[in-house]
């Protein structure tokens, strides 16, 4: 059975069982913390810990956001404990460290963040997500998780520490830059193909003004990119992974983002962008009746 077919089950056991996994590494990263910090610490976990399981039992497009901002956290919280510990690394903050790391991976795959995406579908309609773009992968991504992460952490663990003075201004800030974190994430799981009765929409705020409806009847061929690519227009924002080329019977025109709030129309007739899961994709679109190039 492929992950795919599997659906979000391996990240729904993955995080109910994350306490189990985690608590005693966790226990003992805190074991030397102030009562208050610690216990503010662990309901702050415990409280992730129930937001997260209720984002992956009720999938959608915001759910996919919440859970990838918190599986991360318990890396964070773990990798603090230990460098305020002096990296005393005892085998339960392994192995805590060790199961944190597999279920965020598994959070983070690809077939994960289909599978979330498809939960804000209406009907009969089938979303599958696209690929990150590659200016964002290495370094403003991250950047900007780990803003919303220490505007969720540092203030209230700076109140229980009884830093009044400085922790509720902070908590106050934090809280406002993680929102517009949160914000500026949640912008990457609104990026999809969706499939409707008619054909399917290509939704990519990130490249296009406007969203791009390719119907049945005006499609010629999708399938893989072509070795001979010739003239195409590419959305995939260099985006890793594998290609598709939607080729259109007559030129469209489109509306593309030029940057600095710029647009500009220019027609289109050879399409091209990287779905997370390109073989499914095909295969959705083969069951829908759109010709697939070989």
């Amino acid at each position: 059975m492929s992950p795919t077919q599997l659906g979000l089950w391996p990240a729904r056991v993955g995080w109910f069982l994350l306490p189990v996994l985690c608590g005693f590494g966790i226990s003992q990263v805190l074991s030397e913390r102030s009562d208050a910090v610690a216990t503010t610490a662990e309901a702050g976990l415990w409280l992730g810990w129930f937001v997260g399981l209720v984002a992956l039992l009720a999938p959608s497009t915001v759910s996919l956001t919440v859970i990838r901002i918190l599986a991360p956290g318990v890396v964070l919280a773990l990798g603090v404990g230990v460098v305020a510990d002096g990296f005393d690394l005892s085998p339960a903050v392994v192995g805590a460290f060790g199961a944190a790391i597999v279920v965020t991976a598994v959070i983070g795959s690809a077939w994960t963040g289909d599978q979330m995406v498809n939960g804000s579908a209406y009907g009969p309609e089938r979303r599958m997500a696209l690929r990150p773009p590659a200016a964002l992968l290495l370094g403003p991504l991250q950047l900007v998780w780990l803003l919303v992460a220490a505007g969720l952490m540092v203030g209230p663990l700076l109140i229980a520490a009884d830093q009044l003075a400085v922790g509720i201004p902070v908590t106050v800030v934090g809280l406002l830059v993680a929102y517009l974190g949160a914000k500026s994430l949640h912008q990457l799981s609104r990026r999809w193909i969706v499939f409707v009765p008619a054909g399917f929409v290509l939704h990519d705020y990130f490249v296009l003004a406007e969203s791009l409806l390719m119907t049945r009847k005006a499609l010629a061929t999708l399938g893989p990119l072509p070795l001979d690519k010739g003239e195409l227009l590419d959305l995939t924002a260099g985006s890793p992974g594998v290609a598709l080329l939607a080729e259109l019977k007559q030129p469209t025109p489109l509306a593309i983002r030029a940057g600095r709030g710029n647009v500009q129309t220019m027609p289109a007739q050879r399409i091209v962008f990287t779905p997370s899961l390109p073989g499914a994709l095909v295969k959705e679109a083969r069951i829908r009746g759109i010709k697939i190039s070989s």
